[in-house]
């Protein structure tokens, strides 16, 4: 009998497997990667690649006909598999232990059986549980996520383009990114006088990033998409402000070029991010770049559904990477440096502090937040400036009373938490205010009391203490912006505190305290705006004066003074022309503020829609006649010329969606001052709670 037919007809070797395909996609195969053989794997979702790795999906091979009467392949594959699920227990086993001569099988179910699991590690139990009960959380896309084309193209191209109405209208492939020298500038921008308000990012981590982002694209290499919106969402905000102010770092656009790139930026880091959201590659870029682009749209937009989708967003994304478990005992992140743990634990607490404090905002989510405190394990901030991070020890932090660049929001978190603490007492309908003991009320107010009181000498807006902070404000500019932004956020959410029983003082004079307490907050906020104006025309602070975020305060404000006014008699000892003229003072400020905020116009008109559907006019107009047709005086002649409404239509259909309007156009929007004077301040007495209620809820829900 010749070799070939011993070969033949003797029994294939149970053990020996037939050669295996390459498992590694077509790309990790070419660059010599490491590939996880998930369809599509890290490598390429991470660089927004079509993963074209050909892996034949997994058949359960038919038995071997040949019997196997010794069970060698059947015990050796169960050895493989308990080498791999549980693995060597290299603690138990020493040199001089006899191997263990029970069957592979009967050692499989000892080693299942609960009595005996203590004797694995218990983080290496702990993980091999998460593991397993992570299994049905991994996320393979249905649809491959779409690889982005980067070009380089100046602000001034940005607006020539004749294809640009269409990517403010749809998902496009195409990325476009500013030269490296206008990024440089527009960065440098961002960090002198937008990051104040949001800091999120490592400065030097992130000038590092797009350094290495614009260094790749040169050279033809991938970049990370995530990073790539992290620069969108910056360039997007500092262009959006970058004509407002003067100084070295103020980019030479002109405000229409400027407002359009913010634009085009703004819905190409929503592209990238939403790209994200739907595969595996989201990181803390996406978070951070959700946390800027939403910052941006409150201050263009107001509270718009955009802008409540991307703080959801952010929300949802940070809980995916875990940044709710940072210092939680046995996290697999605690592996990360002491600089990576810290700016993600700025990160969470941002999503935190704002998810709290727009639950006592108004709008659609007042009264309910997405984030319980018991629900997460991670340390507040530490007070310490960026220079004092590094990737090694972690810094040492410093007392609250000295000012770093995180004092602003550690003492906005603390803000927060009471707004947190307000939401959970106070009922969602006016009707269940009967449910409240009013002493609740109060002691919730001395929070607010304490808050304010506590405060470090250089967040407080007293004229002493303006004065003895000049030093402190010479090193860190940008608290002269955080403190009035502080102040504000505070008073405001403490006249939401008592603004449902604010109008019931009428009838129930104990509750003269959220009277006082509401009038005491709204002052304060209107003062505030009055400091802010009186620095000079083109530094920050004046320009800051009249966006969004300042105006929404005013609003707040002014609705409180109205309401006062409109339904509350005069105390003892107060005087209506003066009530009148305060509530004149605020009007005028959102009035003055509609050229440069979009919002401040339709925080008015929304004044004057909420009050023509509630009726509010206590007298009929007088019929049209020339003996009617007198001249108002001085003081009632609107506070801007009128300007034919065709012509504002006009101006305004050039003007792309969800761009900014430019200086020229908000300006003809038609005043609604004067008719808010006529309709507003002379209804007042002839209103119930239940019609003022409902009023208070409209005007929330358009905010």
């Amino acid at each position: 009998m010749s070799s070939g037919m011993r070969r033949a007809d003797a029994p294939p070797n149970p053990l020996k497997r037939p050669r295996q395909e390459p498992i590694s996609c077509q790309f990790c195969r070419s660059k010599k990667l490491k590939c996880d053989r998930q369809q599509p794997c890290s490598n390429c979702a991470s660089r927004g690649l079509a993963c074209d790795g050909k892996l034949a999906p997994y058949v359960r091979r038919p038995p071997a006909l040949v019997e196997d009467p010794n069970g060698q392949s059947v015990l050796a594959r169960l050895k493989r598999l308990e080498d791999i699920v549980i693995g060597r227990r290299s603690t138990l086993d020493t040199k001089g232990t006899a191997p263990d001569t029970s069957p592979p099988l009967v050692q499989s179910r000892t080693l299942s059986s609960p009595s005996l699991a203590c004797l694995s590690p218990a983080s290496e139990y702990e993980q091999a549980v998460h593991s397993l009960e992570e299994t049905g959380a991994h996320e393979t896309p249905l649809v491959l996520p779409r690889g982005h084309d980067i070009r380089i193209m100046s602000v001034r191209e940005i607006s020539l383009d004749p294809d640009k109405p269409f990517y403010f209208q749809a998902a496009s492939n195409c990325l476009c990114l500013p030269p490296k020298e206008e990024a440089t500038l527009l960065m440098n921008h961002y960090f002198k006088y937008i990051d104040d308000l949001q800091h999120v990012v490592h400065v030097p981590t992130v000038q590092r990033m797009m350094q290495n982002l614009y260094n790749s694209l040169e050279q033809g290499h991938f970049v990370v998409p995530s990073e790539v919106a992290l620069m969108l969402s910056i360039f997007a905000s500092a262009s959006a402000l970058c004509v407002y102010f003067l100084g070295e770092t103020r980019p030479s656009f002109s405000s229409s070029d400027a407002a359009q790139a913010s634009s085009f930026w703004i819905n190409a880091a929503l592209e990238v991010i939403e790209s994200s959201r739907r595969t595996v590659s989201r990181k803390l870029e996406d978070v951070q770049a959700a946390i800027i682009l939403g910052f941006l749209l409150f201050h263009s937009e107001g509270f718009s559904t955009r802008a409540r989708c991307l703080f959801a967003t952010a929300a949802a994304m940070a809980r995916d990477l875990s940044l709710h478990k940072v210092d939680a005992p046995g996290n697999a992140g605690n592996q990360r440096t002491t600089l990576e743990s810290e700016i993600e634990r700025r990160v969470w607490w941002h999503v935190v502090a704002t998810d709290w404090l727009l639950s006592l905002s108004g709008g659609p989510q007042e009264g309910t937040y997405l984030i319980q405190p018991r629900h997460m394990r991670v340390n507040r901030p530490r007070n310490v400036d960026d220079e004092d991070l590094y990737p090694g020890s972690p810094p040492i932090d410093k007392p609250l009373s000295e000012p770093t660049i995180m004092s602003y929001y550690i003492q906005r978190i603390k803000l927060a938490d009471i707004c947190r603490s307000v939401v959970d007492v106070m009922p969602l309908s006016s009707l269940e205010l009967g449910t409240i003991d009013y002493q609740e009320v109060i002691r919730l107010d001395s929070k607010f009391e304490s808050f304010l009181q506590e405060l470090p000498p250089f967040f407080k807006v007293d004229e002493y203490h303006l004065r003895e902070s000049e030093p402190v404000m010479r090193r860190y500019p940008q608290m002269q912006v955080q403190r009035f932004a502080l102040g504000m956020i505070g008073q405001t959410r403490r006249c939401k505190l008592h603004q449902p029983f604010l109008i019931r003082r009428a009838v129930q004079r104990h509750y003269d305290y959220s009277r006082e307490i509401s009038l005491k907050s709204a002052r304060s906020v209107i003062r505030m705006k009055t400091l802010l104006q009186l620095d000079e025309p083109g530094n920050f602070m004046s320009v800051i004066a009249k966006h969004t975020g300042v105006v929404y305060h005013i609003f707040m404000a002014t609705i409180v003074l109205v309401m006062d006014l409109c339904f509350n008699e005069a105390a003892e000892g107060e005087d209506d022309a003066a009530r009148k003229a305060e509530v004149a003072e605020a009007c005028k400020m959102l009035e003055e503020a509609k050229s440069q905020s979009r919002m401040a116009h339709e925080f008015l008109e929304s004044l004057m829609n909420v009050l023509r559907k509630h009726k509010v006019r206590l007298h009929a107009p007088d019929p049209p006649g020339p003996g009617n047709a007198t001249e108002p005086p001085p003081s009632q002649q609107p506070l801007q010329p009128q300007i034919p409404l065709g012509h504002a239509v006009q101006q305004g259909s050039q003007s792309y969606d969800n761009a900014w309007p430019s200086e020229d156009i908000s300006q003809h929007y038609l005043s609604d001052f004067d008719e808010i004077w006529k309709e507003y301040v002379e209804l007042g007495p002839k209103i119930g709670m239940p019609g003022w209620d409902s009023l208070f809820s409209d005007l929330d829900a358009r905010m």
